[in-house]
């Protein structure tokens, strides 16, 4: 079990680098897409795509153990909890790593062709539609962790495995999960 939270940890600290090179969201205009790759393609593709690639490793070894987890602490609870939430959490947790796996093909292979093949003709439009697939992929990424940390939270809730304020915890993790992934929608809305 404590090997899984290991696992957990090292996954969260190896997806930062990307963020702190770059996230689809944080453009805003045609002429922002093409300094999105200002790092440079090789740097670009190491932290948004190589690290990112030991991060979905490290998460699905710890969706295993959190499973394994949640399905021995839900036996003594009721069937629903017993059996229906723990699939639930890895239903999503691989959907979520599917869908993350495939936001970062599509945000990285605009820079992983030209470090493989040199110079191309710059193509904002290209980068935007991209880089706004990329965007969506990740959107549909936040609802299944927004589920896969609900579902958690109601087993250890229910089962009484964690303490009070962590399940609370993990609640407001979820909710904000939900919103990150509602408030660009609202945001094009206004558009």
């Amino acid at each position: 079990m404590r090997l899984g939270g290991v696992f957990g940890l090292l996954a969260v600290l190896l997806m930062i680098p990307a963020y702190l090179v770059g996230y689809p969201d944080a453009l805003g205009s045609p002429a922002e897409a093409t300094s999105y790759f200002d790092a440079g393609p090789g740097a670009f593709v190491f932290f948004n795509g190589v690290l990112p690639l030991f991060h979905i490793l490290f998460f699905l070894l710890f969706l295993g153990v959190m499973y394994g987890v949640l399905r021995s602490t839900g036996e003594g609870t009721r069937e629903v909890v017993g059996r229906g939430l723990p699939a639930t959490v890895l239903a999503g947790g691989i959907a979520f790593a599917a869908l993350e796996a495939a936001g970062l093909a599509v945000e990285i292979f605009y820079p992983a062709t030209l470090q493989r093949f040199g110079t191309l003709e710059a193509n904002a439009a290209f980068v935007l539609v991209s880089l706004m697939l990329s965007a969506w992929l990740y959107r549909f990424c936040q609802i299944r962790a927004s589920v896969m940390v609900l579902t958690t939270s109601l087993v250890a809730l229910e089962a009484g495995v964690l303490p009070r304020w962590l399940v609370i915890a993990g609640f407001v993790v979820a909710l904000l999960t939900l919103l990150h992934f509602l408030l660009p929608l609202l945001g094009l809305w206004q558009d």
